[in-house]
């Protein structure tokens, strides 16, 4: 079996030379490991995945027979590096042998905070995969820890295997030199970034909103949170007029709601909560992932409302709602007055102050125009107009 180790790049695949593997690892995207290398990163990947005769592997292969090859028949592996985040370092693993490729994904974590999130979200991911209705997460296969091992010392490694999502590509706002503006721009570095159109972009916020809502658990208020645009926790697919949208992590699966109010909520009250956040937090990105806090346009607060209602409708139809409950929730909204909606938002001010006090400077200059946009959105809304999308 041959094992190759790459690396992604907006050219193509480019294999690791002797150079490049001597580099330092990465502890950070700006923070070298003090004496592992990038060689060492790589072959604790390689002991990962074939640990026990392959066994996290195998676990790829029961869960998705139809997949072949098996275990026995792979010829060569190649290593990939995807991603160097805050929390997780991502790469690509791709199976190849008589039949077409497979692939999957490692995400390894160094840091005693990487590692708790790591972990924890392994047991989410399989969770959700076990009693949720939707399926737009990556399955789980497999975790471990791996020793690492430099010429001066070893450290511990935890890593999990998981499905990856070909052809789904991060996205970020950004600058569209030709007018000036900004748009999404979807990171396809094999066929050539290129911005969305405006009903792609509105399709992908409206997904994100949908995806978001249908993880929501009604009886116990969990949700997927915190996410971030700015993290590429939302990835995309444009084939044509479609667009298809995935959501890569899970960090916490919990409910929030003693965050907002010291009483106890009831479920109106909850998702309500939830909806108002999940408009919110759409507009948040950072220019081209890494720069300025950027306040999508005035499109993403009709995005959000349209994805959240059709989710609720869908949630309605599998028995997980009661009947009528988008109409009910739609007419309470829409009863509020503006300042009653506004004292409504101030109570997720805290929340906002705990996650990030740059963006809730962000959200505190934007937060007037925001509800009264969101106020006018309601009153103009109708299910009836829902748009379709599968």
């Amino acid at each position: 079996m041959i094992v190759e180790y790459l690396f992604s790049t907006s050219e193509g695949d480019l294999p690791a030379g002797e150079a490049e593997l001597a580099l330092p690892f990465k502890i950070s995207p700006t923070k070298n490991h003090p004496s592992l290398t990038v060689k060492d990163y790589f072959d604790a990947v390689r002991a990962f995945i074939l640990h026990g005769r392959g066994r996290p592997l195998r676990n790829l292969f029961e869960d998705k027979p139809d997949l072949q090859p098996s275990f026995e028949d792979i010829q060569k592996i190649r290593i990939r590096t995807e991603k160097h985040g805050v929390l997780y370092h991502i790469m690509s693993v791709e199976l190849l042998s008589q039949r077409p490729p497979v692939k999957c994904s490692v995400s390894t974590a160094i840091s005693k905070k990487g590692k708790e999130w790591l972990n924890r979200e392994f047991d989410i991911l399989n969770r959700l995969h076990r009693h949720s209705h939707s399926s737009y997460l990556p399955r789980p296969y497999f975790r471990g820890e791996v020793p690492c091992h430099s010429e001066k010392s070893t450290e511990t490694l935890s890593m999990m295997l998981c499905e990856w999502f070909e052809d789904y590509h991060e996205w970020h706002f950004s600058k569209d030199p030709s007018i000036g503006d900004y748009k999404i721009c979807v990171w396809d570095s094999l066929n050539r970034n290129r911005f969305a159109s405006p009903e792609q972009a509105f399709s992908i916020l409206r997904q994100i909103a949908r995806i978001l809502t249908l993880y929501y658990e009604p009886d116990t208020f969990r949700q997927i949170y915190p996410w971030h645009h700015a993290a590429g926790d939302f990835i995309v697919k444009i084939a044509g007029d479609r667009v298809d949208v995935k959501l890569t992590t899970a960090r916490k699966y919990e409910s929030y709601m003693d965050d907002f109010s010291t009483k106890n909520a009831n479920s109106v009250i909850a998702i309500l909560y939830f909806f108002m956040n999940l408009t919110i937090r759409s507009r948040l990105d950072r220019l081209d992932g890494v720069g300025e806090i950027y306040w999508a346009e005035d499109f993403s607060v009709l995005a959000a409302t349209t994805g959240f209602f059709d989710a609720v409708n869908r949630m309605v139809s599998a028995g997980r709602l009661p009947m009528d409950h988008g109409k009910d929730l739609l007419f309470l909204l829409k009863s509020f007055t503006l300042e009653e909606l506004k004292k409504l938002f101030d109570s997720l001010i805290v929340l906002y102050h705990q996650d990030d006090p740059v963006e809730f400077e962000m959200i505190r200059m934007n937060l007037k125009s925001h509800v009264a946009l969101l106020h006018r959105t309601l009153q103009e809304f109708s299910l009836s107009t829902l748009p379709q999308e599968s």
